[in-house]
């Protein structure tokens, strides 16, 4: 079971050091570094030669296709390594392993085939969970700080332009076929065979990844759509009925949204060992060390 991890870092080399060195010894790990971050930093301090930093970078704002950018970036380099991985797995650099690595192992062997790749249909939701895809965020590509007049003047060309009636379908036409919209995460493990497949059809569907680039949270939509309408939908992991929470749709990754995502400590430890999840987010020098000094003594007992 061969197992390439894609990171996506931007603080905290020495999480990532923790991190990479808790994965399986026999993986590779791909790291994307924030273009404001210090890359150097990244690399003196994680040296294995199991971890790649790649030296294609983004200077990524959430929400927007810079997210998508730097995934497909990792993905390349994974696909083009010169190795066959079963499986690719997406994670945050401050990110954490529950599982030990025998039983992520395991679990894999057994289902191996399976896309840990979970989404949900927007076409028919109603409401806010709607209205987010509806909206045209345009001017989405550029890299301007929240608060910022430029900033301000994207918001209110949003709020103005849905005001007056124009809205993004929540579907996208390709080739003739009538594509939905599929809402899930960030955080997904799936094969290569499907990783390949959605590489060459954003390749050869330009029309399809524009329709992203004024969409809300892309990273959290491409991937699902090609993957529900692929000859892989069948493996994936479909949720029907209304969009409930963010952290339903993170099938490996133990997760607590609010304002903002929650710092973990020693205080979740047992919530996130009942939870089933084979890592955790998120994880932070200094705050969760003991937490980690936990989760490590449970995996090291398996």
């Amino acid at each position: 079971m061969k197992i390439a991890f894609l990171i996506s870092a931007h603080t905290d080399p020495q999480h990532l050091l923790r991190l990479t060195e808790q994965l399986p010894e026999d993986s590779e790990t791909f790291v994307h570094v924030d273009l404001k971050s210090n890359l150097q930093e990244f690399r003196a301090t994680v040296t294995s030669p199991r971890v790649h930093f790649i030296e294609e970078r983004y200077d990524v704002m959430w929400a927007s296709m810079q997210q998508v950018k730097f995934q497909r970036a990792l993905v390349k380099e994974a696909l083009s390594f010169g190795t066959h991985f079963d499986y690719l797995f997406t994670l945050s650099g401050l990110d954490y392993p529950v599982w030990s690595n025998q039983r992520i192992k395991d679990y894999l062997t057994q289902h191996k085939g399976q896309e840990f790749i979970q989404g949900i249909s927007m076409e028919h939701q109603q409401g806010i969970d709607a209205k987010q895809y509806q909206e045209y965020r345009f001017l989405n590509n550029h890299a301007w700080r929240y608060g910022t007049l430029k900033s301000k003047f994207r918001v209110s060309l949003r709020k103005i332009s849905y005001a007056l009636g124009i809205r993004k379908k929540l579907y996208i036409p390709v080739d003739g076929q009538h594509y939905a919209l599929y809402k899930g995460a960030d955080w997904w493990g799936i094969t290569s065979e499907l990783a390949a497949y959605c590489m060459e059809f954003m390749d050869s569907h330009p029309d399809f990844v524009h329709y992203f680039n004024t969409s809300f949270c892309p990273s959290e939509t491409i991937w699902q759509t090609i993957a529900f309408q692929s000859p892989f939908a069948s493996r994936c992991i479909l949720s029907e009925g209304a969009f409930t929470r963010l952290e339903d749709y993170t099938p490996l990754t133990y997760i607590e949204y609010g304002e903002e995502i929650k710092i973990l400590t020693e205080a979740d430890y047992d919530t996130i060992s009942k939870s089933g999840k084979m890592f955790c987010r998120k994880t932070i020098t200094g705050r969760s060390d003991k937490l980690m000094d936990m989760i490590d003594e449970q995996r090291r007992d398996g």
